[in-house]
């Protein structure tokens, strides 16, 4: 049985809103902890929850089950026994210890009463239990209901063989140092107060040290507690006292001082909720049962503080993060490193800088990775059912943006099937022959699941900022000083977007991997059967407004008839995919992304999403003119283009209505819930809009 020294992090407990443990973010936490320098975990501590699971032994075993999972049992648990019932406590030892023989257990004097002899007390577990289980016992006489444990207690008690440690706040130095005298290869004293750390250590000779250890709340979060115990042991006097201040300062800033308890869980549980915040959107908002004697929010100060504080600790690397690829897949650093060691293009790019992540699109994971030599983008399909094709969708497109593919090769059909053959390559556009619209370059790609469980693909970094995030920068006041540059920039972009309308075929397609094959789909029987599905969901969702979206297709449908020019289609073009560089005269266009979604069909399509995101809510008719213009210099717009494009603004609102409206059930209460509930009564104000036209 493997004792109890070093780092002893103690693990906070987070909760559902229905008092139950949160399973996935305590393997979240654990593993986090491991990755951060815990040499054992202690669970059901003060911190921890552990008078509120005082007698719920059942939860105690869950934990403890999925704790010993998530480490592998490699990690050293400990295992805090509280209660104000001596054979309670003597009942759970017994229990627990025959169930898990490698646990080691805390106990302490009564939480809810002050007792007149604590020794008493604790001999009486301590020579009751039968178990084999080592048992530390913590002083405090502040959580404890006032009752202390003193040297000589202490010292009565250590002719217990299971008796194997001490945990106390080593606040009296005169204690502290009757403590270290009894230190020794069997038995451990342990320091749980964060500001005497380098204190506490520096009292006890440097061959005991490694008999020792400290308890720091505050590794829930940092690695610093990890790196001030290995100082300690190797003597390193100056970095132990930085250390010592680094933590005192994390206390200050991470922790909600203005709090009258829970001081440390607020502030922690908060800022580790932030940290993995990208793995999922709704875990921050989840934060109003700290436990169940600690409620309420943060006030706004406080989070922005925390916040502010997290990304420097982050960037100081006094933080080591985890990655997700999707829920199930969770790497440390050095894991995904040595994941793509086989990536030959990525070993000439240096050592790696600073990892950015992840960023949670429909339909990846994204990560920004910057290496010694450049800045690349990894993407990470984690959507498990895309609805469009299984495939790295760039590989296809890209050798038309160059011309290395044309649509009137006689031999077209062949060479998309080498191409969609091919599961691991790259593509890397020419000096000579630059793509029609700017795009980053494929460094690689993967789409064999060997490596990892999901197709991914590495592109180079563009710099700028999404087009979205630029003109939210912009006043009313700036904007109207700077309209002549948004409208030159939106008439590039409609240009630019008509040269991808340029790139043509024969024939439409439902799947881009059929491209050059020979035929027979007619567009508006396409259309027409989107349609009646969506249509059907949307009657089974009682959207209403069945007899007006018919009345409207019965009138405008056979508009689509004359549709006789499939193209390719970015399929999400809309400001957020934009990527630009404002400068004093001009905003320049550094490159398109995301193209998961391109398919073959016809233009009007690819302005669906680009009226609804961007210029609704811009709402300047010059810019909207402008971009418009733009795309004539390439494309020609038919008489009845707009009215086809409610067709298909149509089609799509509905699609999006349907889909949002049974994902709403899950997210009720939340921000989110709130976000796509308006974005669902967007979603309706936009089909009245149209069927009323």
């Amino acid at each position: 049985m493997t004792k109890i020294r070093g780092v002893i992090v103690p693990s906070l407990t987070f909760f559902n809103k229905d008092l139950e443990v949160n399973t996935e973010l305590h393997s979240l936490l654990t593993r986090h902890l491991l990755v951060n320098g815990a040499d054992s975990i202690y669970l059901f501590g003060t911190k921890g929850a552990g008078f509120y699971f005082s007698d719920k032994l059942k939860e105690k075993i869950k934990l403890i089950n999925l704790t010993l999972e998530v480490t592998g049992k490699k990690t050293p648990l400990i295992v805090g026994i509280f209660g104000n019932n001596k054979d309670r406590i003597v009942d759970q030892l017994e229990e627990l210890g025959k169930k898990f023989d490698t646990l080691n257990f805390i106990i302490a004097p009564p939480y809810l009463e002050k007792i007149e002899d604590v020794n008493s007390y604790l001999e009486y577990i301590l020579g009751t239990v039968k178990v084999d289980n080592h048992i530390y016992i913590h002083n405090n006489r502040e959580e404890f209901a006032g009752n202390e444990i003193n040297p000589s207690i202490v010292k009565e008690l250590i002719g217990y063989s299971n008796f194997s440690g001490f945990i106390d706040s080593c606040d009296n130095i005169n204690y502290c140092k009757s403590y270290i005298e009894l230190i020794n290869k069997d038995f451990s004293l342990l320091c749980e107060n964060e500001e005497n750390f380098q204190k506490f250590l520096q009292l006890i000779p440097l061959d005991l040290r490694k008999y020792a250890g400290i308890v720091p709340c505050v590794s829930n979060l940092v690695n610093l507690s990890s790196k001030l115990y290995f100082c300690a042991i190797e003597e390193k006097i100056l970095d132990l006292h930085q250390l010592q201040e680094q933590i005192n300062d994390i206390r200050n800033k991470i922790y909600d001082i203005k709090a009258q308890d829970g001081k440390e869980q607020r502030g922690l549980k908060y800022a580790f909720l932030y940290l993995y915040k990208s793995f999922s959107p709704n875990l921050i908002e989840d934060l109003n049962i700290l436990s169940p004697s600690l409620k309420g929010n943060l006030d706004e100060i406080t989070k922005e503080r925390i916040e502010a504080y997290v990304n420097y600790l982050i960037n100081q690397k006094h933080i080591y993060q985890l990655f997700s690829l999707g829920k199930d897949n969770i790497y440390q650093l050095d894991d995904m490193i040595k994941i793509f060691s086989n990536v030959e293009v990525l070993l000439s790019q240096g050592t790696i800088k600073k990892v950015i992540g992840p960023f949670h699109a429909d339909i990846n994971t994204i990560y920004r990775v910057n290496f010694e030599k450049s800045q690349l983008i990894f993407k990470f399909r984690t959507l498990k059912s895309f609805q469009y094709e299984n495939i790295v969708k760039e590989k296809l497109l890209f050798p038309f943006l160059d011309g290395s593919l044309n649509s009137d090769s006689f031999d077209l059909r062949e060479k998309i099937k080498k191409i969609v053959s091919v599961k691991k390559g790259d593509y890397q556009f020419s000096r000579d022959t630059p793509p029609i619209i700017p795009v980053a370059n494929l460094v690689y790609f993967d789409e064999t699941k060997a490596v990892i469980p999901h197709i991914f693909t590495i592109q180079e970094y563009i710099h700028g900022k999404s087009l979205k995030d630029l003109f939210n920068q912009y006043s009313q006041e700036d904007f109207r000083f700077s309209r002549s540059k948004f409208l030159t920039l939106f008439n590039e972009l409609g240009e630019l977007l008509g040269k991808l309308h340029t790139i043509s075929f024969d024939s439409f397609q439902e799947h881009i991997y059929n491209i050059g094959k020979k035929s027979e789909i007619n567009w508006l029987k396409l259309i027409n059967s989107e349609f009646e599905i969506e249509s059907q969901e949307a009657r089974r969702k009682k959207l209403g407004y069945d007899n007006e979206i018919k009345t409207f297709l019965k009138d405008n449908i056979s508009l689509l008839e004359e549709e006789n020019e499939p193209v390719v289609l970015h399929n999400d073009f809309q400001w957020t995919n934009l990527i630009v560089k404002d400068s004093p005269n001009k905003i320049q266009i550094n490159g398109i992304i995301d193209f998961d979604e391109w398919r073959v069909g016809v233009k009007a399509q690819d302005f669906v999403k680009m009226e609804f995101y961007t210029l609704k809510p811009i709402n300047n008719i010059d810019i909207r003119g402008s971009f418009y213009n733009g795309y004539k210099k390439k494309c020609k717009i038919g008489q009845d283009f707009f009215k086809k494009l409610d067709i298909y603004s149509l089609l799509w609102f509905l699609k999006n209505y349907n889909s949002l409206y049974g994902n709403l059930a899950n997210l009720e209460g939340s921000n989110s819930f709130k976000e796509r509930e308006k974005l669902k009564y967007s979603y309706l104000s936009e089909i009245e809009r149209i069927i009323n036209s």
